[in-house]
C-alpha cells in the first residue's frame, strides 16, 4: 500500500491522521472479511443440512414405494394361488363327479387326485419362487436407495469451527499485526 509512503512525505501530524485512516478503513476491512467467512460458513451448512434432509427424504420415498410394490406383489402372488387353489377343487369335485356317475372308482380316481394336488403344488412353488426373487430384488434395490443418500449425503461437507474460526482470525490477526507495525513505526517517529 503507497500509504506509508505518502505518510513518509507528509508533516507528521498528517502522516499520524493519514496512518489512522489507513488503520481504520482496514479494520472495518478486516471485520467485514470476517463477517463474510461466518455467512459463508453459515450458507454452506445449511445447504449440507438441506441437503442430507432432501437425500434422506428421496431415500425413504423410494424405499415406501418399493415396499408398497412387494405388498401389492403378496396380494397378487396370494390371489393367484388362492385361484390355483379353487380351480384344483373344482377339477377335483367334477373329476370325482364323472368318475361316479360312470362307476368307476379305486386307484385311477385317487391317480387322479393326486395329480391335480400336484399341479396345484407346483405352481404355487412357482409362485413362491418369483415372490422370493422380487423380495430380493426389492431389497437390493433399498441397498442401493441407502446407497445412493449416503453419496448425496457425502457430496456435500458441512464447514467445520476449526475452519470457520480460521477464517474469521486470519483478516483480524493480519490487521492486529499491521495496527502494532503502525503504531511502531509512528512511536519511533514520535508521532502522537
Amino acid at each position: 500500500m503507497c500509504v506509508p509512503a505518502l505518510a513518509a512525505l507528509a508533516t507528521p501530524a498528517t502522516a499520524a491522521a493519514i496512518g489512522t485512516a489507513a488503520l481504520v478503513i482496514q479494520g472495518v476491512s478486516a471485520v467485514g472479511q470476517a463477517a463474510a467467512a461466518v455467512d459463508v460458513a453459515n450458507k454452506q451448512n445449511q445447504a449440507y443440512v438441506d441437503n442430507t434432509r432432501s437425500a434422506k427424504d428421496a431415500y425413504f420415498l423410494k424405499t415406501k414405494q418399493s415396499n408398497l410394490r412387494l405388498r401389492q406383489e403378496r396380494t397378487q402372488a396370494l390371489n393367484q394361488q388362492m385361484d390355483a387353489d379353487i380351480k384344483a377343487q373344482k377339477a377335483s369335485a367334477t373329476a370325482l363327479a364323472a368318475a361316479a356317475g360312470s362307476g368307476v372308482q379305486g386307484a385311477n380316481i385317487s391317480q387322479l387326485m393326486a395329480d391335480f394336488e400336484r399341479s396345484e403344488g407346483m405352481y404355487n412353488d412357482r409362485v413362491d419362487q418369483r415372490m422370493e426373487n422380487v423380495a430380493q430384488q426389492i431389497e437390493m434395490n433399498q441397498l442401493g436407495y441407502r446407497s445412493e443418500a449416503i453419496d448425496r449425503i457425502n457430496s456435500r461437507q458441512p464447514v467445520s469451527f476449526a475452519e470457520t474460526m480460521f477464517k474469521v482470525a486470519e483478516p483480524l490477526a493480519d490487521f492486529g499485526l499491521s495496527y502494532y507495525d503502525t503504531t511502531a513505526r509512528y512511536a519511533a517517529l514520535d508521532i502522537d
